[in-house]
């Protein structure tokens, strides 16, 4: 029934040659996907909104954004999804809103979804994952929508002489995602157009235990004033997380480069016209710096992270630029001056890894520290609840509460002049 549906929609192409029938959805592509702005959806840890928003802005991605918790709204045409992707580093995909409809039956859920030109937005060739969920609506089996939804896309892309998708995980292909949300019985769908999550920069192959994700570590030594700041100290580096991130932000380098996304398999896509957009926004972006010189100063206590670090700096050609070294944060201070123009960054251990699983007192020592070398200093700590933000005791210009590995913690930031 929907792919007799689809086809009265390609009568006058369908009577001719396929090459004409192709270059009739081609039109329609150019006019519908390509030529007019969409919606957007940017997914951001919740307590990093505004950063997002701020580097959207600075991208040329859109100037009026909507606000909620855990994301950001704009419009804008294929260009800004492309900017998005490339630029930020604070957020973790972005999805390309298709359709809002009620649904409070099957039968509506498929009509619906059989009436939505899917050929404007996906290529057969790929293999597609629909991920579900549901919330306070009568239609709350996902594995029922997934199935009713796939065969109506299926159906419909057949009709204008499309191969249906595959199903994911046929080994073929990274599968294209499409999002469908239910709640009080309204439908919202999707398309992703990151692909893997923004956080994975791709250089990152090694990490330590309860590693920081690369989108936190970037929107907090943006919060923290990095751009103001000649010399980062990064002395529980972890996997390295926190310098590999500022030296890639002194020296311009998009966000995504060197990483594929999903968009890039989009009908609309053109290849030509992204590299040159990648090649404007890398230009951009690498001029912005000025010649100071910079320093990274990266260290760990334990043997094993120190080694990680170095294997994810090498990964990432940041071997040159710093090399990590063993070395106890309580016990010795950082050949460098110290003043304004440095910034601390801290993610001390939270409980199983400290010493003598003291947490209070560990964190007490962590301020000690702090306030006699680093008082003249820009810093971020970062602290797994109240009680250890009083045990730190420090001062801060701005406090930002997120949840990092399952743990609810702050990051009490005195930021850089």
């Amino acid at each position: 029934m929907f792919a007799r549906a689809a086809a009265g929609l390609y009568k006058a192409t369908m009577d001719d040659s396929g090459k004409k029938r192709g270059g009739a959805l081609n039109r329609r592509i150019r006019q519908h996907a390509a030529g007019k702005p969409h919606r957007f959806f940017a997914v951001a840890q919740p307590g990093f909104e505004e950063i997002a928003r701020d580097e959207l802005r600075g991208a040329g991605v859109a100037e009026e954004f909507s606000l909620v918790e855990g994301g950001l709204e704009f419009e804008a045409r294929l260009d800004g999804c492309y900017r998005a992707n490339l630029c930020s580093r604070a957020l973790t995909r972005v999805l390309m809103r298709l359709d809002r409809f009620s649904a409070a039956r099957f039968e509506r859920l498929t009509a619906k979804a059989a009436d939505f030109p899917w050929e404007l937005y996906l290529n057969g060739s790929d293999p597609l994952a629909i991920n579900v969920s549901c919330s306070r609506s009568r239609l709350y089996h996902t594995g029922r929508i997934e199935e009713e939804m796939r065969r109506a896309i299926g159906e419909r892309l057949a009709a204008c002489g499309i191969e249906p998708p595959a199903v994911e995980g046929d080994g073929s292909a990274t599968p294209q995602t499409v999002y469908a949300r239910f709640e009080n019985d309204v439908c919202v769908t999707s398309l992703d157009s990151s692909g893997a999550p923004l956080y994975r920069r791709g250089y990152k192959t090694h990490i330590t235990s309860a590693p920081l994700r690369e989108t936190i570590a970037a929107a907090l030594l943006h919060a923290s004033g990095l751009e103001r700041c000649t010399t980062l100290i990064d002395p529980m580096c972890g996997s390295g997380t926190f310098s590999m991130e500022a030296a890639h932000i002194w020296s311009g380098r998009l966000a995504g480069d060197g990483r594929a996304f999903a968009f890039e398999r989009w009908p609309a896509f053109r290849p030509a016209a992204f590299a040159h957009l990648k090649k404007t926004l890398s230009t951009k972006y690498s001029s912005a710096g000025d010649d100071t010189e910079r320093r990274l100063f990266c260290a760990d206590i334990d043997p094993e992270a120190v080694k990680t670090a170095r294997a994810n700096m090498k990964n990432a050609g940041l071997d040159d630029a710093v090399i990590p070294v063993q070395e106890d944060f309580f016990a010795a201070a950082p050949d460098i001056p110290l003043g304004e123009g440095t910034l601390l960054v801290l993610n001390p251990p939270y409980g199983a890894r400290i010493p003598h699983g003291n947490i209070a007192s560990f964190y007490r020592r962590i301020g000690a520290t702090v306030r006699e070398r680093y008082a003249s200093c820009a810093y971020c700590v970062i602290v797994p609840g109240f009680e250890v933000e009083k045990a730190l005791s420090l001062s801060w210009d701005k406090k930002i509460i997120f949840m990092n590995g399952g743990i609810r913690v702050a990051a009490i930031i005195k930021q850089a002049p």
